[in-house]
């Protein structure tokens, strides 16, 4: 087995498959995982390191062995979202999506990609063209039936935190090897999501004031949410250009694992 666990915390109570959602996100040397239940309880979190397989079999393979090796069917779930880290992606308004012109909605910002992806978000109406390795997606696909593939950004455009926006503007920022994925919100709707390359953070400063003055967020009640590779320097970085900046823990709202309280959950935020 190419994957193993580098880390595991499981809940002892059982839960029919169909009362929970099953979440994966895939890196370049392996994958994270998680099991939420309707209601938002947090089940299960896991990481598998590793080296994806060469071939699709093997891939299927591997994922199969280690879901067996931890315990986990990954059968019968009320939804399995396979997330996929995109550098490249573009919105296209459902009315005027077509897959055919794929390569060419990515091109106009600048990617020629060789795999491309794309995926509906019925939320916001319209369909995310992103870059990724698709042979990679179908072996999970094809390990896991029923997975939905999506990109961070589809993740990302949540109702819950378009609500969150009713009252005051909101600002998503997941941090991620030299990168931020955005998220802005305003009056309750969902009104820029990209991602921008911060080789530096003073980069990362400078592209955050600029989003916020681009898309209206600089309120006097404006928020910051961050998450991923969010460490004490970077909060304080960015905290003086926000009234209020918290860490985003993702959208569960409980657990009943104890341990639960030493995963630094805001890493994990687009599985959780």
């Amino acid at each position: 087995m190419s994957y193993s666990c580098n880390s595991l915390i499981t809940t002892d109570r059982e839960f029919a498959s169909s009362e929970k959602r099953l979440s994966i996100c895939l890196q370049a040397n392996g994958f994270s995982f998680s099991e939420v239940t309707a209601s938002g309880v947090l089940l299960t979190f896991g990481e598998a390191s590793g080296r994806h397989a060469f071939s699709m079999t093997s891939v299927m393979a591997d994922v199969k062995a280690f879901f067996a090796e931890v315990g986990i069917s990954p059968l019968g779930y009320r939804s399995v979202e396979l997330i996929m880290l995109s550098d490249h992606s573009t919105w296209v308004p459902d009315e005027l999506y077509s897959s055919a012109a794929n390569r060419q909605y990515l091109k106009l910002v600048g990617s020629n990609a060789a795999s491309i992806m794309a995926a509906p978000c019925r939320s916001l109406q319209a369909t995310a063209v992103f870059a990724a390795n698709d042979a990679l997606a179908t072996a999970f696909k094809v390990a896991i039936p029923g997975a939905t593939v999506i990109n961070q950004h589809v993740r990302l455009a949540d109702p819950d935190l378009c609500r969150r926006s009713d009252t005051h503007p909101v600002l998503l920022a997941h941090w991620r090897m030299g990168r931020i994925d955005y998220a802005a919100y305003r009056n309750g709707s969902y009104i820029f999501g990209n991602t921008i390359a911060c080789p530096t953070d003073s980069d990362a400063l400078f592209h955050t004031v600029e989003v916020i003055k681009t898309f209206g967020l600089d309120t006097p009640d404006a928020e910051l949410l961050l998450c991923g590779d969010a460490t004490r320097e970077r909060f304080a970085l960015l905290r003086p250009y926000f009234p209020v900046a918290t860490l985003f823990n993702g959208t569960h709202s409980s657990f009943l694992n104890p341990a639960f309280k030493t995963l630094h959950t805001y890493r994990h935020a687009l599985i959780l």
